[in-house]
Parts: structure tokens; C-alpha cells; sequence
């Protein structure tokens, strides 16, 4: 059977593909660009699909618990940075000088391979994990270090990288000639540049540990050193013949697909860190809940502002289906639909979320319809454009999906817009889909079964507190009564200023 990090047949597969449009509407693409921040390009990639099953979700949720703890993280994290000098060191193998540097280098490569194998399997065996996928990983491991091939691989590998290693020589200037003999000597390379050729600022770099390249002196110290020590450039030869490559394709896969899990990891301890509360989901039951839900983008665009997020509490129950969200303008209403579409991404995805506690149950995907500008290039109009990018959701969308609507026909008529929002919402619950719609038009709360009504809240002087909680719109009555209150009917407006 493969071995997969990310699939539980051990099997690569296709992923169901998230939409751009997904990303950009809930803010993803942003919190993405912190979670790749400094790991290899090819790591956004990664989150690019779904899982695709539920079986897959539950398989990646379980492996990201085990790498939250702070040993299996920091094994893999370890060995991680050896594939990283491993990479660096290879590089090194084509840009340099002569034949038996490019073996140094090489043996090099062996040498971090082999021993940061080791390394892992050490360590996961003491961090004893719980997954399904990093114990497969662990027995794995074991297996293919006690093959009598990789334990002959090792044990010639760290045998000439310890004798290359206690090589220690003293090189003498006399007379115009340089010297090359074994030992130790009490001057440092730097201090005898320093004399020799007091105008230039040199250092010595190591041709076998530091650096391919090197100056014509330190070429010498190769050429005379090779030549002192050939019985061990003899070894390194036949060691390289006899092991042209290495390489396995199943660690190449886990080396690639264990970045997945770790580059989240490191963005939540580092959102930790900062303060922010995140939590592993509780997939357990139908129930949508979560305590202290906040929009991570936000988050982070706030951390570097040093500002607060307000968290909110969500719970869908039951029979419930939709939230319909309504309140005044700039009070929260689109951060709060962006934090659910964020809270089912990071579910579905197998990561913690962003909150103190939370429940999400199976969702067989994550849709977004945000309002955009009126395209100038299309020339429909901001509701045609609507509704070409409506249309897929409505037909296409898997029954049971998550659905995110922000400010859906705000360009038609107070009835149009009703009446074709009561549709949408009446079409995707038919399909048992769940989600949120964010509008300013109050009469969709009274769509029917399975819709709930929240509020975007104001204190008792009107302003926002960007708290979102159960209550029915404001009707007529109590806007009229505002609008009288605060002086702002037509006339009054027109009056003050004139």
C-alpha cells in the first residue's frame, strides 16, 4: 500500500478544486499569504482543493492534532529543515571546481540524509502519535531505516564524514612556498590571510563544508590536501559509485505533503502567540456551533495594527438551515459571514479554526457569492453579473454544501430583490444545503422553515458593537421612531441645511 499524508488510500487524488472566487470572498487569500510566508513556493499549492471525502477530512483532521503537539511538530520540523539543507547542499554539487569536491558535497547530502532519517524515527517513536497517517509514517520509517541497504548506506556515510571531519592540517608560508602538514596550530587562517595580504579583507571558506567557490590559495590547500590523503578520496570515490542516488519515492512524497500540516502549525503558534485563541472542531454531531468566532484576515491585518477582533457566537440547531443577517451598514455583518465561510474552510481542510470551541459537521462543500462591482467590460450590469456567478451555485453546488451570500441583488428593487432572494434561500435549503446571507433586505427572514434571524447590534446610542446576535430586523415602527428621534426626516434634514 502508498503512503499519503493527505490521503487515507495512501493513493494521490484529485481534490474537489476550490474556486478562486472563494478565497478572495472570505479573505483566504490573505491568510494564506501568512501561512506560506517563508516555506517553499510550491506550499500554497497544497490548498488549492478540498479533501475528497469525508473520510479524507477526518484522516488529515487526526494527523494535524498530532502535529499540534510540540513533539511531533518539532520532529518534523527538524527534518524538515534537513531536506532544506540536503537541497542546499546538492545545489552546491554542479557549481563547483573539481571532481573531488563534487564527492565532498555529495557525501554531505548522504550524510544529512541518513542521519536526519534516524533523527525522526527517534523521535517520533518517543512522541508516540496517535494518527492513523503519522503511525503509518512512523512504522514505515522504522522499516526502511533497519533495511540492511540503508544501514550499510549509514554506517559508510557517517564513517567518512567523521574522518573528513577530524582532519585538521597547518599550513606554513615560507620563503615564497606554502607548506601543507597534519596537526593543529595556534594561529587562526584569518590572522595569516591577514599578514600575507594585508590590502585584502579574506576569510577562509571551507570548499568541502562552506562553500563551492574559493580563491586560487585555498584551491592549493585542496589540490595538497587530496594529495596527502589519498587512501580516504579513494573511499569517498568508490563510496560514490556505489551510491549514485538515494532518493525514495515514497519519503519524497511524505517530504513534500508533511509541509502541508506544518506550515499551518507554525501560523497558529504564531497566532498564539499574538493572542489569538484557535481550537481544534468537534465533528461529532449535525450541530453548526462555535464560542468566541472571530475572522482570522482580520485578525492578522489587526495584530499588525494592534487592534482587537470582536468574536462572536454562531449556532445553527435542528431544523435550522440559513442565517439571514441584517443591521446598519459598517457593523460587522460581511466580517461575520467571511468568519463562517473561514470556520467551514479550515474545517473541511482537516486545521483548527478560529475560536474558543467548535462544532462543524460534514459539509460536502464551501460556496461563496460576494458583491462585486458592475463589470465595465461585460457591460450587463452589476444583476446580470449576479447572476451568471449565482447560477452555478444554484445548479451545480453538491446537496449539503456550505453557502456564504454577501449583499445578493442590492441593484433591484426592494421587491425584486425579495422575491429572488426568498428563492435562493428556498432552493438551497431544498438541497440541505446551510449557510449565511448577508442582506439589508429584513423581509427574507420571513422565508420560511429553517431560516434564522440575526442582527448586526448597536448599543443604546446607536453606535455598532459589531456583536451579531438572534433577533428579528428592526421593523418600520422603530426606524420611524429613530428617524423622528435623531432628526433626520426630509424635512428636518432640509431645514438644517439650508
Amino acid at each position: 500500500m502508498a503512503l499519503s499524508l493527505l490521503f487515507h488510500s495512501g493513493t494521490p487524488e484529485t481534490g474537489i478544486a476550490v474556486p478562486e472566487s472563494v478565497f478572495t470572498d472570505l479573505n483566504l487569500d490573505q491568510v494564506l499569504d501568512k501561512v506560506c510566508e517563508g516555506w517553499d513556493e510550491n506550499v500554497r499549492s497544497l490548498y488549492s482543493s478540498f479533501p475528497p471525502c469525508k473520510e479524507d477530512e477526518d484522516y488529515r483532521r487526526a494527523i494535524y492534532e498530532d502535529v499540534r503537539n510540540d513533539s511531533v511538530y518539532s520532529a518534523l520540523f527538524n527534518y524538515h529543515a534537513g531536506i532544506k539543507s540536503r537541497l542546499e547542499y546538492a545545489s552546491k554539487i554542479d557549481n563547483a571546481y573539481e571532481l573531488v569536491q563534487k564527492r565532498v558535497w555529495f557525501l554531505r547530502v548522504i550524510y544529512t540524509y541518513v542521519s536526519s532519517l534516524e533523527a525522526l524515527d527517534a523521535e517520533l517513536k518517543k512522541a508516540a502519535p496517535k494518527s492513523e497517517g503519522i503511525k503509518a509514517f512512523s512504522s514505515f520509517l522504522s522499516s526502511y531505516i533497519s533495511d540492511e541497504y540503508f544501514k550499510k548506506l549509514s554506517s559508510d556515510a557517517t564513517s567518512l564524514w567523521k574522518e573528513l571531519c577530524d582532519f585538521h592540517v597547518v599550513l606554513t608560508y615560507d620563503r615564497g612556498q606554502f607548506t601543507l602538514t597534519d596537526g593543529t596550530a595556534p594561529g587562526a587562517y584569518e590572522k595569516f590571510l591577514r599578514e600575507l595580504f594585508p590590502d585584502q579583507k579574506r576569510v577562509f571558506d571551507n570548499p568541502f563544508t562552506d562553500t563551492e567557490y574559493y580563491s586560487d590559495l585555498e584551491a592549493e590547500i585542496v589540490r595538497l590536501f587530496t594529495r596527502k590523503n589519498k587512501q580516504f578520496f579513494k573511499k569517498l570515490e568508490a563510496f560514490c559509485n556505489k551510491y549514485p542516488s538515494v532518493e525514495n519515492s515514497e519519503l519524497s512524497v511524505i517530504e513534500t505533503e508533511m509541509v502541508y500540516y506544518l506550515a499551518y502549525a507554525a501560523f497558529e503558534r504564531k497566532m498564539k502567540r499574538e493572542g489569538f485563541e484557535m481550537c481544534m472542531p468537534s465533528v461529532s454531531s449535525d450541530k453548526l456551533s462555535a464560542e468566541k468566532l472571530y475572522d482570522i484576515a482580520l485578525a492578522i491585518a489587526n495584530s499588525e495594527l494592534g487592534k482587537k477582533v470582536v468574536p462572536n457566537a454562531l449556532m445553527l440547531s435542528g431544523d435550522e438551515s440559513f442565517f439571514v443577517l441584517t443591521g446598519p451598514n459598517q457593523g460587522g455583518k460581511t466580517t461575520y459571514g467571511r468568519s463562517l465561510g473561514q470556520l467551514i474552510w479550515l474545517s473541511k481542510m482537516g486545521f483548527s479554526v478560529p475560536a474558543d470551541k467548535a462544532d462543524v459537521p460534514y459539509f460536502t462543500d464551501l460556496c461563496t457569492h460576494f458583491s462585486v462591482e458592475e463589470s465595465a467590460q461585460s457591460g450587463r450590469g452589476k444583476l446580470m453579473d449576479e447572476l451568471e456567478r449565482l447560477k452555478p451555485i444554484m445548479d451545480e453546488s453538491k446537496d449539503g454544501a456550505f453557502v456564504v451570500i454577501n449583499e445578493l441583488f442590492t441593484t433591484a428593487a426592494n421587491y425584486d430583490a425579495t422575491e429572488m432572494g426568498q428563492r435562493v434561500l428556498r432552493k438551497l435549503i431544498s438541497k440541505k444545503c446551510k449557510g449565511i446571507y448577508v442582506t439589508h433586505i429584513g423581509e427574507l427572514t420571513g422565508t420560511g422553515d429553517g431560516v434564522v434571524s440575526l442582527i448586526a447590534d448597536v448599543d443604546e446610542n446607536n453606535n455598532q458593537t459589531f456583536e451579531i446576535r438572534r433577533s428579528m430586523p428592526v421593523d418600520v415602527n422603530t426606524v420611524n421612531k429613530l428617524v423622528l428621534k435623531y432628526r433626520l426626516t426630509y424635512d428636518q434634514l432640509k431645514e438644517r441645511f439650508s
